[in-house]
């Protein structure tokens, strides 16, 4: 899959490979280690490219499906 699918459930990673936050269904969810903290919708904080998150200060994060 290259392209990201709202129904899905996806890990955030940062570019140095470290796992920051979550994706269920389109919301992101923050705080480990259980990531139960919802943040909002993800689409709310990132433009999204194929699986690639990119917020408004410029930030990118990988999105992982989760298997």
């Amino acid at each position: 899959m290259s392209e990201y699918d709202p129904k899905g459930r996806y890990d955030l990673i940062t570019g140095t490979g470290e796992k920051i936050a979550e994706v269920v269904k389109g919301v992101l969810y923050e705080v480990a280690p259980d990531y139960r903290q919802p943040a909002g919708e993800l689409t709310a904080v990132a433009r999204i490219d194929g699986l690639t998150a990119i917020r408004s200060d410029g930030a990118v994060f990988q999105l992982v499906p989760q298997a």
